[in-house]
């Protein structure tokens, strides 16, 4: 481009400043989307992708009959190291399920995540110390994460040999060998305090059925995956079989595998035992933002279009002085790149001042440093794409003006081919923003759904709190129930292990009728069903902790009907050290959301299966709920002797509404593409209209002058963008179905999939036409023909 072209280019823009304030516009949005998504992205697949070791790390996961899961027994790992040679090290890490909270004389800290691992693990995972090395074959060592020793130790960067205390100011002391090094990238092991040892199983149950522990294997270079997979299934079957321990048996000798060797790059995205929640979000993420970016470059091109008679005397004129036409082809893509490129800065502006509320929107943390050369390559890659996208058309369409047409004034139109270019540009545009709305209302009624379902329980007015001290015997926890119940506005009290939306209950095997089942075993007080209002189906619930329940069990319906008990009361059921007769049957309860099938669920009165009654809840009314939680802090140290230090708790609808953050999460991110593809696709007709108004004008005047009304022509050239906007929804409507079923098909209990959400998409394609067109075309048929026809 040389001096001259410049000017000229500097000159057009200049002059058609709004039409490029609108086309800049819808650029850099269009660009600031791709990058809040690459931002996104990157942070989200890039989980433990600093680990060299990434692609040769796996964890053992078992298949059971009630899905997946990552727990394994402690001795796999050593009889998979010893027969499978293409192992080259394991390692096992154990969750604990229970806060602990830590103190020091500078302050408290609630440990939520404490993890214990093999030394084994620090090397796989890339798990370090500040400032000295782990010794395996030493004492156990203790490291804390960074967060929380500069909590407990404020100010000091050093804390080795510290010493804390457990569970109260003048509790258990520990000493903490250092500070883990911070990851170098994201990672999926975070963990407040971590405890290595050479064998964490050492001391505990060594049996097969005691399936607790996650194991990973860092296999060699080359290894056969599958081939591994199969050698270790086997290992486990036939291990699990000789082990005197109950197991599932009748698994066990099935032709199905029961193991399963997950890579460490899917953990956090899409684990086999997990939700798919957050690769849902990813891959819908980059879509749409691929969409957004094509849709941006259509726009950009019908714009450009539009402004073409604005341009044809120049090109006439260049072609007559010998100019040729890729050279104006050249000329065109230039001053179109740099437009981009002037976009794309606008862009990089929007991402900053924006990027604090696309973090409150998907709950991330994300940094404008975060844009590394990956990300650069990409935005480099779509400059040039969305440059040709969008370039291409309108200047072999300039290129293509011939010099006598243009210098005489005459119109550009040859037919309808242009118009059914430019008709097509702008039916895609459409359909793309159609689809978007059909999905944006789909999964805001799947989130309704969720959010207003019956998940089988009421979690109102109920809070559960924070304690340490285990009730397991019903009768020590009667004076906590009635001093708590004492206060004024209080309903009900009670305890159990698990809460609904908290940590998932651990499998068990139960035998009935000679047939082991697996069950989600929960145990409970009296009173946890008349709290959280769930419904019997038959039987009765536990009764006061004076008679003697602690041999009985209540089972879901779930559970019921997967042993085939169709008169369940009474049977007997045998499992967790002990045989229990069942004296209820409860309906069932979406206790994990409505992701995942409804487990067969077990409630025991007593303390089996080594499970811990540390969830105290409490329900009251409304209004009385700040007075009591007062009255509970103030008296807690003499309400819960086992665990008075500190006072905390947690509403149950809050956590229980966690597990449908992700869905909504993904609505509010589409409802804002939604709207940026509606308000680019408006652009695009708007352009459309401007460009039809402009070629046919002289038409328009003629029709004034024989007598044609306003409101007539409106129609008359509305009617071409109403066709396109009903050819758009019909191209969408089935690529929307298939999307909404996919997704959908994630959730175990969905709302129905109905018409409505594609008759909205209509409705509002309809509107935005009659807003965008029908306004610039009413106002363009109002004027003075008579003028016109001096022109």
């Amino acid at each position: 481009m040389n001096k001259l072209d410049l000017k000229i280019a500097i000159r057009t823009f200049l002059n058609g400043k709004w039409y490029n304030f609108l086309n800049l516009s819808g650029l850099a949005l269009g660009f600031a989307a791709f990058m809040f998504v690459a931002l996104y992205v990157d942070h989200e697949t890039g989980y433990d992708e600093w680990n060299r070791n990434v692609d040769r790390i796996f964890l053992v996961e078992r298949e059971t009959p009630n899905g997946p899961s990552p727990y394994t027994p402690g001795k796999l790992a050593a009889a998979v190291k010893s027969q499978c040679p293409e192992v080259e090290e394991t390692g096992r890490m154990n969750t604990a399920l229970f806060q602990l909270p830590f103190y020091t004389s500078a302050g408290r800290f609630l440990v939520t995540k404490w993890v214990g691992a093999d030394y084994s693990i620090a090397g796989m995972l890339g798990i370090k110390p500040e400032g000295f090395k782990l010794t395996p074959g030493t004492a156990p060592a203790i490291l804390l994460s960074r967060k929380t020793a500069g909590v407990l130790f404020p100010g000091e960067r050093d804390i080795r040999d510290k010493t804390v205390n457990m569970l109260s100011r003048s509790g258990m002391p520990m000493t903490v060998a250092g500070v883990a090094a911070a990851a170098p990238g994201n990672t999926n092991f975070s963990f407040d305090c971590i405890g290595f040892s050479d064998d964490i199983t050492e001391g505990k149950d060594q049996g097969y059925a005691n399936q607790i522990y996650q194991t990973f294997l860092l296999v060699k270079p080359g290894a056969d995956i599958a081939l591994l997979s199969k050698k270790i299934d086997q290992v486990y079957k036939e291990a699990a079989l000789a082990d005197g321990s109950r197991v599932d048996r009748e698994s066990l000798s099935s032709a199905a595998p029961a193991i399963y060797l997950d890579p460490l790059a899917n953990l956090h995205l899409k684990p086999h035992y997990g939700s798919p929640a957050n690769n849902q979000v990813v891959k819908g993420l980059t879509i749409l933002a691929v969409i957004v970016l094509v849709v941006t470059g259509i726009n950009f091109t019908n714009l450009y279009v539009a402004q073409a008679n604005r341009r044809s005397k120049e090109v006439g004129i260049k072609k007559v002085n010998g100019i040729l036409k890729r050279q104006v082809i050249t000329q065109f893509l230039l001053e179109i790149f740099f437009q981009c490129l002037l976009a794309l800065a606008f862009a990089f502006v929007i991402v900053v001042v924006g990027l604090p509320y696309f973090n409150r929107l998907l709950g991330a943390d994300l940094l404008v440093a975060g844009i590394n050369l990956k990300i650069i390559l990409q935005l480099v890659v779509s400059l040039v794409t969305l440059t040709l996208l969008a370039g291409v058309y309108p200047a072999i369409v300039m290129a293509g003006f011939r010099p006598v047409t243009v210098l005489r004034g005459e119109p550009l139109a040859n037919g309808g081919k242009f118009s059914w270019i430019s008709g097509s540009i702008t039916t895609l545009q459409f359909a793309f923003a159609a689809g978007f709305v059909i999905v944006l209302v789909v999964i805001n009624r799947q989130v309704d759904y969720m959010r207003s379902g019956d998940p089988g329980f009421s979690a109102k007015q109920v809070i559960y709190i924070d304690n340490l001290g285990i009730y397991n015997d019903p009768l020590k926890f009667e004076p906590v129930r009635r001093r708590i119940q004492a206060i004024p506005g209080v309903k009900q009290v009670t305890v159990t292990s698990h809460i609904p939306g908290g940590i998932i209950p651990g499998s068990s095997e139960y035998t009935t009728r000679n047939k082991a089942y697996p069950m989600h075993t929960i145990a409970v007080d009296h009173g946890y069903f008349e709290m959280l209002n769930i419904a019997l189906k038959e039987g009765r619930s536990f009764s006061s902790p004076g008679a003697s329940d602690t041999a009985n069990a209540v089972i879901n319906e779930t559970a019921a009907r997967q042993m085939g008990l169709k008169n369940a009361i009474g049977s007997q059921i045998t499992g967790c050290g002990g045989t229990y007769q069942v004296i209820g049957v409860t309906k069932d309860v979406k206790a994990n959301g409505f992701e995942t099938q409804i487990q067969p669920t077990i409630y025991l009165m007593g303390g089996a299966c080594g499970l811990l009654k540390t969830q105290i809840m409490v329900s009251a009314d409304a209004k009385a709920i700040p007075g009591m939680l007062q009255t509970l802090n103030a008296q807690w140290g003499s309400i819960n002797k086992l665990d008075g230090d500190s006072f905390s708790y947690h509403f149950l609808d809050e956590l229980y509404g966690r597990l449908f953050i992700k869905q909504a999460q993904l609505r509010s991110v589409l409802l804002c593409f939604s709207l940026l593809a509606i308000f680019i696709s408006s652009l695009g007709f708007f352009a459309s209209a401007a460009n039809t108004i402009r070629l046919r004008m002289k038409e328009i005047v003629i029709r004034k002058v024989l007598g044609a009304s306003s409101k007539q022509l409106t129609v008359t050239l509305s009617k071409p963008f109403f066709y396109c906007v009903i050819i758009a929804n019909a191209i969408a409507w089935p690529f929307s179905f298939v999307v909404a079923t996919k997704w959908l098909e994630t959730f175990a209990y969905r709302a129905t999939l109905s018409f409505a959400p594609f008759v909205f998409a209509l409705a509002i394609s309809l509107l935005m036409v009659a807003v965008t067109v029908c306004l610039q075309i009413a106002r363009a048929v109002r004027f003075k023909a008579a003028v016109k026809l001096k022109v």
